[in-house]
């Protein structure tokens, strides 16, 4: 493209002090540039703005390493073409510094005399009018030829540039071809844009890869981890993918299901072939396996090319879902709370205090503890015990959908809402008691939205500018120190206060001792009900002992769970220490050093077996030691396996009590 360079000189040079001149001798493109320059506050003889130091530079491709790792690669494999057609190029980021430069080593020479290297700034706004910094900041090619140039070291250069735009169409940088003013021509400027254009197809497939990549991965992670069962089929209702919760609600293994036809699975009066092509939702399907059966809900979707994929789940599990929706699952009541320790008293004190009015109650307590137990045990002592009890965990639900389940949504508020809409916990707590567990886990800014709700008893949908008046008695629940929170600016303390008009402290386990073996008693009683023709009568003295001297890290809720466990395992009468976990006999039985000399602490007396005994703990462990290498015939490392310690554990407990090891391999 030919321009007549005397004549923009000499119109640049009126434009520059104001003077008329002939607008017509200037490209529009370049007179709207040279204006916004000016606008910009740009002169013309202008400082260059400081140049990156190698660190800067490498710090700010770091930090944009999607356009680097794909444009900078891309650039350089044409500088021998570049090279060779006697033109440099560069590419620059969005703020228009200057990432690489490369192309032929004379011209680079010579516009390194102008400023032209790594780490210079050629935005728009500093320097004015260029081929890199304008096409950045309009999103359009330009070439910018010899005088056109805002900036005065530039006016012998030919440039021509190309913005190059990210995937979701935002300038991600630029690329610019220079040259002697005279070699530039309408082929230069196709090449810039072919080549922004195809770094920006690269970025895309990069992204898309990516993308692809890291849904198979999350897929493949949710579809294993995922509680329910999950099945595909294929077009013939043949199974090709399960999960491990398939293999565990179907009662087989894993291996017989891939490739075995679904209704072999769940028979055939089950559910209907047309049934299962057309899909379903909740469907109760029960499983029989020999002697064992299981009560299932299915739903199943159809896929793509006649697939189906296929969730199921207890029913149990469904109905405590519907139970939390229709909010009726207040189960507990005070006479459920196991115990009599004086910690726990004072609470359970404090909270029938509670439940004679309406206030706020702020629960606290470490996980396990039965904070839940608590908030439902209010619940049903108070005058709202005939509403409904409406929980939450705040630290289940991600952000984005805490909000609309506890306000509720209206139809079309939101990318995938119901059309219908929805109402909120609050709304479905009217009257009665909403439960908000991990309280402490709620973003600030629906903070702020809880806040409001109970000050004014009002509820307004996303998407609605109405109100609905509410009468809810809030419970909440939280294994936080708020006031810690409150202090990193993480919770709010308008809204602490709020809740926490009564605030009840349920005492960890470590702080009930005397509350184990009641609790221990009850989990017995609770699951060895549950087993047909079972004969076990309890624990054995030395399992009390065992549970007494553990310190409960997870609470009530691991001592059930160890319980229960124990019960299955368990292979006489009694359950002994062998069938608990082998951390609960390894925290419980291997003493420090500072402890060798300590009596150790007796359960509470009358209390269970290892109450009646009359034996200290030493001597429990004394007869288990004992006993262990008896039934081993003086093996050290067998007695260890029994007793779930250590071989050098056995040996220092041996020395601590005077057992010499002949005397018990000649017992045997």
């Amino acid at each position: 493209m030919w321009v007549d360079q005397e004549k923009v000189l000499a119109a640049k040079r009126a434009f520059q002090r104001g003077e008329p001149f002939d607008p017509s001798v200037v490209r529009p493109v370049i007179l709207e540039s040279w204006k916004r320059s000016r606008a910009f506050g740009v002169r013309m003889d202008t400082r260059l703005p400081r140049i990156l130091t190698g660190e800067e530079l490498a710090e700010r491709c770091r930090q944009r390493r999607e356009f680097c790792d794909v444009a900078l690669p891309f650039v350089e494999s044409l500088r021998e073409f570049a090279t060779g057609a006697g033109f440099v190029m560069t590419v620059c980021d969005e703020e228009v510094y200057v990432l690489q430069v490369t192309g032929d080593e004379d011209l680079q020479q010579i516009i390194r005399a102008g400023g032209m290297v790594e780490g210079c700034n050629r935005n728009e706004r500093r320097i004015g009018t260029n081929g890199v910094g304008t096409p950045v900041e309009t999103g359009q090619p330009v070439q910018v030829f010899s005088e056109e140039h805002y900036f005065g070291p530039s006016r012998k250069w030919g440039c021509t540039g190309a913005p190059i735009f990210r995937p979701d169409g935002s300038v991600a940088g630029g690329i610019c071809l220079i040259s002697p003013y005279e070699k530039v021509g309408a082929q230069t400027l196709a090449l810039a844009v072919s080549v922004a254009e195809n770094i920006r197809r690269q970025m895309k497939m990069r992204e898309t890869f990516e993308t692809l990549d890291h849904l198979r991965r999350n897929l493949s992670i949710i579809i294993e981890t995922w509680p329910s069962g999950i099945l595909l089929l294929n077009q013939d209702l043949t199974v090709v993918q399960a999960n491990a919760g398939a293999a565990r609600l179907l009662m087989l293994p894993r291996e017989a299901l891939e490739g075995a036809a679904f209704f072999e699975l769940i028979g055939r009066r089950a559910l209907r072939e047309s049934e299962v092509r057309r899909g379903v939702t909740d469907r109760l399907v029960t499983i029989e396996r020999g002697t064992q059966t299981m009560s299932l809900s299915f739903s199943i979707q159809r896929a793509d090319a006649g697939s189906c994929v296929v969730m199921f789940e207890t029913a149990e599990t469904l109905h405590r879902k519907v139970s939390r929706i229709v909010g009726s699952d207040a189960r507990f009541r005070f006479d459920d709370i196991i115990g009599g320790s004086p910690a726990l008293r004072d609470a359970v004190e404090l909270a029938r205090v509670a439940a004679g009015n309406n206030s706020n109650v702020l629960l606290s307590g470490e996980s396990g503890t039965g904070k839940e137990l608590f908030a439902q045990a209010i619940h049903n002592a108070s005058a709202r015990r005939r509403e409904p009890f409406v929980d939450i965990n705040c630290g289940a639900l991600p952000k984005s959908l805490i909000e609309s389940e506890l306000f509720g949504y209206e139809g079309g508020s939101f990318t995938g809402a119901n059309r219908d809409g929805r109402a909120g916990k609050f709304e479905l707590a009217n009257g009665g008691t909403i439960f908000l567990d991990e309280i402490g886990d709620m973003p600030f800014d629906v903070q702020v939205s809880l806040l409001r709700v109970l000050q004014t008893r009002e509820v307004s949908r996303i998407g609605s500018s109405k109100t609905v008046k509410v009468d809810v008695r809030v419970i909440s629940a939280t294994n936080q120190n708020l006031i810690k929170a409150i202090e990193r600016n993480e919770f709010r303390s308008d809204l602490y206060y709020r809740l926490n008009v009564f605030d009840i402290r349920i005492p960890p386990l470590r702080d009930r001792q005397g509350d184990i073996v009641s609790l221990a008693d009850y989990f017995f009683r609770k699951y060895a009900s549950d087993l047909p023709h079972c004969r076990m009568t309890g624990l054995s003295p030395e399992a009390y002992a065992l549970l007494c001297r553990y310190q409960w890290p997870g609470n009530v809720r691991e001592l059930e769970n160890a319980v229960e466990r124990a019960i299955y395992l368990a292979k006489s009468d009694q359950i002994g220490p062998e069938c608990f976990p082998e951390h609960i006999r390894a925290a419980a039985l291997g003493e420090t050093a500072e402890e060798m000399g300590k009596e150790p602490m007796q359960p509470e007396a009358g209390s269970g077996a290892a109450g009646r005994s009359g034996c200290s703990l030493r001597e429990i462990e004394l007869r288990q030691i004992r006993r262990a290498l008896s039934l081993s015939g003086g093996n050290v490392s067998r007695a260890g396996e029994l007793l779930g310690l250590s071989r050098r554990t056995v040996y220092r407990k041996m020395e601590r009590y005077g057992l010499d090891i002949s005397n018990f391999r000649t017992e045997g």
